[in-house]
């Protein structure tokens, strides 16, 4: 009797260890479950909150352009998509816009003292280099697309504004993406000034 004792009592010691080892495994998966669920929600909430932000940027861009619009405006206002009116608008060029300073006089290292000065203003995409066309007197705006980058102006307002392709610009550089060129002549020497 003695051995049937001992033999219940480690049948059920060895139920008993399995048990509480089923309950702490459980317990360990509901615990990775419970993490995975909350990552999963966290990142869909982190998306929507995206996604909307996306969306009220778009909202206030299109408030903008209402507060902006005149009375000559209403048609462009109200314009269905496929009524295609040509508006004539001018748009300024941020300050990620590539812009490319060239020094159109003797004196050494005047577009780089330009290019200095445009990153000061806040432009990130600026390069310097050379107008291969001979010496200027008066400054020139180069812009590479019509009806952008009136706002670059106040940087040169003497210069005269111009629109062609980059390619057709006399440089030493050369590129991509060229929002603007800056050709600068005495009239506008930081340097010898």
């Amino acid at each position: 009797m003695a051995s049937k004792k001992k033999k219940d009592s480690t049948i059920g010691m060895f139920f008993s260890f399995f048990l509480k080892a089923s309950v702490i495994i459980l317990g360990l998966v509901i615990l990775a479950m419970s993490v995975y669920l909350v990552k999963q929600i966290m990142l869909q909430k982190n998306s929507e909150a995206e996604n909307k932000s996306d969306e009220a940027v778009f909202e206030d861009d299109q408030r903008d352009d209402l507060m902006m619009a005149s009375k000559g405006d209403a048609d462009v206002l109200f314009a269905k998509d496929d009524d295609k009116l040509d508006v004539a608008e001018n748009k300024d060029l941020g300050f990620d816009a590539k812009i490319v300073v060239l020094n159109a006089t003797e004196t050494a290292g005047l577009a780089g003292a330009w290019k200095e000065k445009l990153e000061e203003e806040g432009f990130k995409n600026v390069e310097a280099g050379n107008y291969t066309d001979g010496v200027l007197e008066s400054s020139k705006i180069v812009l590479t697309a019509e009806k952008t980058g009136e706002n670059l102006k106040k940087y040169l307002p003497e210069a005269t504004v111009e629109t062609m392709p980059a390619d057709q610009v006399p440089s030493d550089v050369s590129g991509d993406s060229i929002a603007a060129f800056f050709i600068i002549g005495n009239s506008d020497n930081i340097i010898a000034e």
